[in-house]
C-alpha cells in the first residue's frame, strides 16, 4: 500500500524490488534498539514519498533472506531503482538526511548505475574497468586502483590517480618520495570536486574544503551530525594539526554544523578567535599544542558573552590558575566566583570564594596536589581493618603534612568503624568548600560518573564542596571493583551514615557484602531495601541466591528435558576415564573450598561453602595441567584444568564452585550415582541423552537471552527454565551470564563424556553453543 512499508520476505521480495521505480528496503531487528528508533523515521518517509516503494525485512523471521544479501549489521537499508541495487548502508539516518538520500537517490540515471556495476564485475576479476590505466595496481585495503610514478627507491614520487571499483577518479594528489606534498582534490561519482586542499611533507596544511554534492555519491560529508543544510566545510590545519573547523549553506553564509541554522553574531567584546561550540552553546577561545591537546589559557563564555570559567592548561592538563562563574553555587549567597591553583587537573592550595565585586568571602585550604599514583598506594584505600582511634590518628598526621584528602577520608573509616559521624561532619565543613546542597550533589555526580575509576578525581570533588555521601559511595563501589571490598564496606557505612535517608546505598553494600562472602548479611539487606526499591532488593536476593546455592546433590532429582533430536545414549568413555576426571574436579572443588576458607579468619562459620569432596581423591589431588594435546586426527586441542585461585575475588571463587559442583554432579549422575561417591561401573539413567541436550540447549537458551534478549528462542517456540527460583526471561542480564557458566561447563562435561575422542571437559572446543 502506497505511503506504508511493506512487510518482505523470501517470497515476495523479488516480485517487490524488482519492480519499476525507486524501492528503499530496511533491513532490522525486534531487538535492535538503533532499529527501533529508526523505524518511525522510515515510517514517516513513506508518507512523504508515497511513489516511493518501502519495504522492511525482520532479520530474526527471515534469517535466509539476510544471509542472501551478507547484513552484517543493522539497520542496513537497501535502495533499488527498475530492479537495479544502487545503494547500501548500515546505521540508522536522520529524518533530514533520510528525505536528502531519497532525493538523490530518485534522480539516479539507472544506465550509468547498471555500466558503473558492470565495471565494479571487471575489478573483481582483476581487470582495470575503463578509464582506468591497464598499469593501475589494485589496494584491496583501500579499494581503489592506483596509478602513479615511483623515484629510484621505488617510493611514490609525481602526480598520482586513484579510482574506484567502478572506474570513477576518487582523488589525484602529488607525492614526494612516498609522502603526500602539494595540492590535492577528491572527485564525486560525477566528476564535481568532493574535497581539495594541500599536504606539507605529509601533514595537511592550510584549508582543506568538502563540497556537498546534489546527486547521489559514495563521498562522506554529513556525518558526525552535521546537518544536510551544510554544502561546504572548511578545516584549516596547522602541520596536520586542527586550528578552525567553519561550516556554510548553499548562499555561503556561515552556519552551525548541527542545526544548519545561521551562525550567530559574535558578542563585540570577545576575541576574534573565539568559536561558538555548538554542543556547549558556549563561544571558547581554546590554544592546542602540537599534539591538539590545550595548552596555555583557555576561556569560555555564555551566548551573551559573559565569562563562564578560565584556566591554564599545560599539554591537556588544567595546570595553573583557575577561576569561573559560581552564582547559586556556594553555601554564602554573595558569592559569585571563586578561583585557586591547580595541579595537573589537581585542585591544591588556597581557593578562595569572591563576591560580584571579585573581593574574597571565604579561603579555604585544600593542602597539597595528590594524583592518581600517590593515593592509590595510600593506607587510606587498603584493605586491613584499623580501629577508629587509629584511624583518627592518621587523619591529623596526614592533615600536618598538608595531605587534606587522605586526612578526611581518614576520618571517614574512622566514622565507620564506631558509627559516629560528627567528627567527619566538623573536618569536611573545615576543610572543604561549602557549597549549597544542589551544587553540592551535582558536583559529586558529575565527578563519580566521570572520573569514578580513578583515586584522585573523587577526593578533589571532596574538597572542592562536593556531597560527602555520594562521593564515598563512589570510593565504594571502585574499591569493591578493585578487590578492596573491606575498605569499600567503611566508605559505604560512612556514607550511610552522612545520609542515612538513602536506601538505595543498601544495595551498594549488599553488593559489597557479596564480595566479602558475607551471604546472610547480603540477603538481610535484600530484605530492608524491598519497600524503597523493590527491584534492586529483588535483584539483590537472586545475585545471592545464585552466588552462595547451596551445594546440594540436585542433577537428575527433575526428570531432564530438551527438545534436540539425534541424542546420545550413553558415555563414549571408559570408567577409568570418568574416574580420573572425578579425581580432577574433586581436586579443582577442594582448591575452591581451601581458598575461600583461606579469605575469612580461622574458626569462621561460613555456610554456604562447597562441599568437602576429599574422600572422591583419598590419594590426594590430582595434577591440574595446562597443555597442548595432540588429537588421534592429527589436530591438537588447548587443555587447560588450572584455576588462578589467588587472583580471583571470592564472587569469582564462587561462580567457578557452582559450575563445577554442577558439571561434577552431573557426571556422577551419569554413571548412575545419586551421591558425591566415586563410581564403581558406568550405569546411565534411562534419560541419560535428554540430561546432556538439556546443558546444551541451557546453554544456547543462555545466550540468545543475554545477546537477542531470548528473542531466537520465542521465534522458535523453546521453553524456558528457571535458575535460581527466576524464569531465564526474566533473569537480570548480568545474572545470565551466571547460568550461561554453569551449563557451558555442564555441557563440556557431556561434550566429553559422549565423544571418545575427547580428552578433557577442559579442552578449548567444547563450550560453543
Amino acid at each position: 500500500m502506497a505511503g506504508q512499508p511493506r512487510e518482505l520476505t523470501e517470497e515476495n521480495f523479488e516480485t517487490v524490488t524488482q519492480g519499476p521505480g525507486l524501492c528503499v528496503v530496511d533491513f532490522w531487528a525486534d531487538w535492535c534498539a538503533p532499529c527501533k528508533a529508526f523505524a518511525p523515521i522510515f515510517e514517516a518517509a513513506a508518507q512523504r514519498f508515497p511513489h516511493v516503494t518501502f519495504g522492511k525485512v525482520d532479520t530474526e523471521a527471515q534469517e535466509d533472506l539476510a544471509g542472501q544479501f551478507d547484513i552484517q549489521a543493522i539497520p542496513t537499508l537497501m535502495a533499488f531503482k527498475d530492479g537495479v541495487e544502487v545503494h547500501r548502508a548500515s546505521g540508522a539516518l536522520s529524518a533530514t538526511a533520510l528525505e536528502a538520500l531519497l532525493a538523490k537517490l530518485e534522480s539516479l540515471d539507472v544506465s550509468v548505475q547498471k555500466q558503473r556495476a558492470a565495471y565494479r564485475r571487471l575489478t573483481e576479476e582483476g581487470t582495470p574497468p575503463p578509464g582506468v590505466p591497464p598499469e593501475a595496481t589494485w589496494d584491496d585495503d583501500e579499494a581503489e586502483w592506483s596509478f602513479g610514478p615511483t623515484d629510484e627507491d621505488g617510493e611514490l614520487h609525481g602526480p598520482w590517480r586513484y579510482w574506484r571499483a567502478d572506474g570513477t577518479l576518487c582523488n589525484e594528489c602529488i607525492m614526494e618520495h612516498g609522502a603526500p606534498h602539494g595540492p590535492f582534490r577528491r572527485f564525486h561519482e560525477n566528476g564535481d570536486v568532493s574535497q581539495e586542499g594541500a599536504f606539507h611533507k605529509g601533514a595537511l596544511q592550510g584549508p582543506r574544503t568538502w563540497y556537498a554534492s546534489d546527486a547521489y555519491t559514495t563521498e562522506k560529508m554529513h556525518e558526525g551530525g552535521v546537518h544536510e543544510k551544510v554544502r561546504k566545510t572548511v578545516m584549516v590545519y596547522e602541520h596536520g594539526r586542527v586550528t578552525q573547523v567553519l561550516h556554510y549553506d548553499r548562499a555561503g553564509a556561515r552556519v552551525i554544523p548541527v542545526t544548519g541554522e545561521p551562525y550567530p553574531t559574535r558578542p563585540p567584546h570577545l576575541p576574534e578567535a573565539a568559536e561558538l561550540r555548538e554542543d556547549m552553546n558556549q563561544w571558547a577561545l581554546v590554544t592546542l599544542n602540537a599534539d591538539g591537546e590545550r595548552h596555555g589559557l583557555c576561556r569560555f563564555w555564555d551566548r551573551e558573552g559573559q565569562l563562564i570559567w578560565e584556566a591554564e592548561y599545560e599539554d591537556g592538563a588544567r595546570h595553573g590558575r583557575y577561576s569561573s562563574r559560581a552564582e547559586d553555587e556556594y553555601a554564602d549567597p554573595r558569592v559569585c566566583f571563586d578561583e585557586g591553583p591547580v595541579a595537573r587537573d589537581h585542585v591544591f592550595g588556597t581557593w578562595s570564594l569572591l563576591d560580584a565585586q571579585r573581593k574574597v568571602v571565604l579561603t579555604r585550604d585544600l593542602g597539597d596536589a595528590q594524583d592518581d599514583d600517590t593515593l592509590a598506594e595510600s593506607t587510606v584505600f587498603s584493605n586491613r581493618v584499623q580501629d577508629a582511634a587509629s584511624w583518627r590518628a592518621f587523619a591529623r598526621q596526614a592533615l600536618s603534612e598538608r595531605r587534606h584528602r587522605e586526612a578526611v577520608l581518614a576520618q571517614a573509616r574512622a566514622s565507620a568503624m564506631d558509627q559516629d559521624v560528627r567528627e567527619l561532619k566538623a573536618w569536611l565543613e573545615e576543610h572543604t568548600l561549602p557549597r549549597t546542597p544542589r551544587s553540592a550533589l551535582e558536583t559529586a555526580e558529575s565527578v563519580v560518573e566521570n572520573a569514578g575509576q580513578a583515586w584522585a578525581p573523587m577526593a578533589d570533588g571532596l574538597l572542592r564542596g562536593g556531597d560527602p555521601a555520594t562521593v564515598l559511595r563512589g570510593y565504594a563501589v571502585f574499591l569493591d571493583q578493585q578487590d578492596r571490598p573491606r575498605a569499600a564496606l567503611d566508605y559505604v557505612h560512612a556514607a550511610m551514615l552522612l545520609a542515612p535517608e538513602r536506601a538505595g546505598y543498601l544495595f551498594t553494600r549488599g553488593l559489597i557484602l557479596a564480595n566479602l562472602g558475607m551471604a546472610e548479611q547480603m540477603q538481610r539487606d535484600a530484605v530492608l531495601l524491598a519497600d524503597a526499591e523493590p527491584k534492586s532488593s529483588e535483584f539483590l536476593a537472586t545475585y545471592g541466591r545464585a552466588l552462595f546455592p547451596g551445594f546440594t546433590f540436585t542433577a537428575g532429582q527433575e526428570p531432564p528435558h530438551c527438545t534436540y533430536d539425534g541424542l546420545p545414549e550413553g558415555p563414549a568413555q571408559d570408567l577409568e576415564s570418568v574416574q580420573s576426571i572425578i579425581r580432577t574436579y574433586a581436586t579443582r572443588l577442594m582448591g575452591l573450598r581451601t581458598e575461600m576458607l583461606r579469605r575469612f579468619k580461622s574458626g569462621a562459620r561460613v555456610s554456604w561453602l562447597p562441599p568437602d569432596v576429599s574422600a572422591l581423591i583419598p590419594d590426594g589431588p590430582s595434577e591440574l595441567v595446562s597443555s597442548e594435546v595432540e588429537l588421534g586426527n592429527g589436530e591438537s586441542v588447548e587443555v587447560d584444568e588450572t584455576l588462578p585461585l589467588a587472583r580471583l575475588g571470592l564472587p569469582d571463587l564462587a561462580r567457578h564452585a557452582t559450575a563445577d559442583w554442577s558439571a561434577l554432579t552431573w557426571l556422577l549422575w551419569a554413571c548412575g550415582e545419586t551421591t558425591v561417591r566415586m563410581p564403581a561401573a558406568l550405569r546411565p539413567p534411562q534419560d541419560f541423552g535428554q540430561a546432556a541436550g538439556q546443558a546444551a540447549q541451557r546453554l544456547w537458551l543462555c545466550r540468545d537471552q543475554r545477546i537477542t534478549g531470548g528473542a531466537s528462542a520465542r521465534k522458535a517456540g523453546l521453553p524456558t527454565f528457571t535458575f535460581v527460583g527466576v524464569a531465564l526471561s526474566e533473569l537480570p542480564s548480568n545474572l545470565v551470564g551466571m547460568a550461561e557458566q554453569l551449563y557451558a561447563e555442564t555441557q563440556a562435561m557431556f561434550y566429553w563424556l559422549t565423544n571418545a575422542d575427547n580428552v578433557s571437559p577442559w579442552q578449548n572446543d567444547l563450550r560453543g553453543s
